[in-house]
């Protein structure tokens, strides 16, 4: 009997004392969503909290874009996160349930002489103006099929420091990004910024993992854990606290 108690003991200590399961994810500094900074870490608060309901720890590694994809089809890492949610996506990954919903939104440098007009109801009422984004974005598709060339940066800073100096008429970029951006690298001419009512995009962002059973038990269990979140108030707690604007999901 001493002998099975001693045995029963140091698997508890064993159990007790082991590092919880670490799940990589790929992922690009965006902040005000995802960051090294955990001040601007929307979304690393947010999985930490995911983390601690399933049992897991998540660790983010972070490089381009494209990179991510790369790595998650080489399955290097586990996930990648924030993704909109496509129809080729969907077909390709298992994507969890949206993490959160945002708009697009076409902003726009005050310029001496220009006069914009109050609103706009579609994407083709824009021909008019020279529109600039982000190679690789989402939206490349969505302009294509408009028959709208966009000129393209490589991140969105570089967006927003080429509508400034009046590269184009119009950047589009998400409307936390776009703030966050205004706020942080142009806070003498912010309030010569501005967006337009009409039209925006709105787009589900998820994170993406490969197909494979073992997979979609972990997604599932994730998404569980993220439900919880929400059903407790503590989601909308962070998102208060960090002043997004975020959508209902599945709106």
């Amino acid at each position: 009997m001493r002998h099975l108690i001693a045995a029963w003991l140091a698997m508890w200590c064993m159990t007790a004392w082991a590092a919880p399961p670490e799940l990589v994810i790929a992922t690009n500094d965006y902040p005000p969503y995802i960051s090294t900074d955990p001040r601007q870490s929307f979304i690393g608060e947010l999985f930490d909290r995911i983390g601690k309901d399933m049992g897991v720890k998540f660790t983010f590694r972070f490089m381009p874009w494209k990179r991510c994809l790369v790595l998650l089809d080489a399955r290097d890492v586990w996930a990648v996160v924030p993704f909109v949610s496509t129809p080729e996506r969907q077909q390709r990954y298992l994507l969890s349930d949206t993490l959160y919903a945002r708009r697009a939104k076409f902003f726009y440098y005050d310029q001496p002489g220009r006069s914009w007009p109050g609103a706009n109801r579609d994407l083709a009422e824009l021909r008019q103006f020279r529109i600039g984004g982000v190679a690789g974005y989402w939206y490349e598709e969505l302009f294509k099929a408009a028959g709208i060339a966009l000129d393209l940066a490589n991140n969105d800073p570089t967006n927003f420091r080429k509508l400034q100096a009046g590269r184009f008429d119009l950047a589009i970029a998400d409307e936390n990004v776009g703030n966050y951006i205004i706020r942080t690298e142009f806070a003498r001419e912010a309030a010569r910024f501005h967006s337009l009512e009409t039209p925006y995009y709105r787009s589900e962002n998820v994170m993406m993992v490969n197909r494979d059973p073992a997979n979609a038990e972990l997604l599932a269990r994730f998404n569980r854990a993220l439900d919880n979140l929400r059903r407790s108030g503590a989601y909308d707690d962070i998102v208060s606290r960090r002043k997004l604007v975020l959508l209902p999901a599945g709106s």
